[in-house]
């Protein structure tokens, strides 16, 4: 009678142990979404829980000519391909000489040719008709 109870208890505590060991110590390959939450003794990664900041580019251009300065049809489009224009007039701090001028666009549209594609200003000027009839916004 008593080997029957040793056996049972031996059973029991053997069962206990192994229910105790698969739900305390889940690994993160058992588990398909681990989260801080879900994974025991898991720490977050702030890197993973920070949402990419998009940079925004600027192409700075003399006058408005062509840029729809405040549809915000245009400009959430262009924010999407990751620019957006700004108008300074010449003599500015920004826009003291065309020379620097012209090299900080060139350095911003080889980044967008390799971010959006070789026809990215096609795409913008295909928009910018798009939200100028459809706003009937033709000043800009």
């Amino acid at each position: 009678m008593r080997r029957f109870y040793l056996r049972k208890a031996i059973i029991l505590l053997f069962v206990i142990h192994v229910a105790e060991k698969s739900a305390f110590s889940q690994d993160v390959k058992d588990n398909p979404f681990p989260t801080p939450n879900t994974v025991i003794g898991a720490k977050p990664d702030p890197k993973k829980q920070k949402e990419k900041e998009e940079k925004i580019r600027f192409i700075i251009k003399n006058d408005t000519k062509n840029t729809l300065a405040g549809n915000p049809c245009f400009e959430e489009a262009t924010r999407k391909m990751g620019f957006q224009y700004i108008a300074i007039p010449k003599g500015q701090a920004q826009n003291k000489n065309e020379f620097s001028r012209f090299w900080h666009n060139l350095g911003v549209q080889t980044a967008l040719f390799f971010k959006n594609g070789p026809f990215w200003k096609s795409k913008v000027n295909k928009k910018l008709d798009e939200c100028k009839y459809g706003s009937g916004d033709f000043v800009g």
